[in-house]
């Protein structure tokens, strides 16, 4: 009974060492619109604060996109579903309570893009590594996603910008 009590004990203390997932996602979109406005660079898909926030698959995935000559894949920001950001609309980000998913959490975003509008994302949380990492997000707004998951999308986008002169 002793060990189960101790067992009980050591599981909380562990669950509570870990960041919600609306904290994580708080954290990072406040980290990233800042980075994307200041071209910091931090923002880069491999730069280590963006491997802290973004699971494994799905940094790989947006590099392997990011890297193909003429790709339609992906025609805005993946994170933002923007082409660019100004830094007076960072103060309206919002993040909702997370959901269960059957992969993780969603979490819904709101992202102020200018004349009191917003940008309504869906943000998918996984566990990796013991923290609440973004593995997808979807445009709530425009009913939209980008399809990094799709396979013969990016496979299709090998071959075409195989075929294309090299720039």
């Amino acid at each position: 009974m002793r060990n189960v009590l101790l067992m009980c004990l050591l599981l909380t203390g562990c669950a509570t060492q870990m960041d919600t997932p609306e904290k994580r996602t708080h954290d990072f979109y406040t980290f990233y619109l800042t980075a994307f406005v200041t071209d910091s660079k931090e923002d880069n898909l491999d730069s280590p604060k963006m491997r802290e926030y973004i699971a494994r698959d799905t940094l790989f995935r947006l590099q392997k996109i990011f890297y193909l000559y003429e790709q339609e894949i992906i025609g805005s920001d993946y994170f933002t579903y923007t082409q660019d950001y100004a830094a007076e609309w960072i103060p309206d980000l919002s993040v909702s309570n997370a959901i269960n998913s059957v992969s993780g959490k969603v979490v819904n975003v709101e992202l102020g893009v200018g004349h009191e509008q917003k940008q309504q994302l869906n943000v998918y949380l996984r566990n990796e590594d013991g923290k609440w990492k973004i593995y997808r997000v979807t445009d709530a707004s425009h009913h939209f996603e980008h399809y990094i998951f799709d396979d013969r999308a990016i496979a299709a986008a090998q071959r075409y910008a195989a075929s294309l002169p090299s720039p």
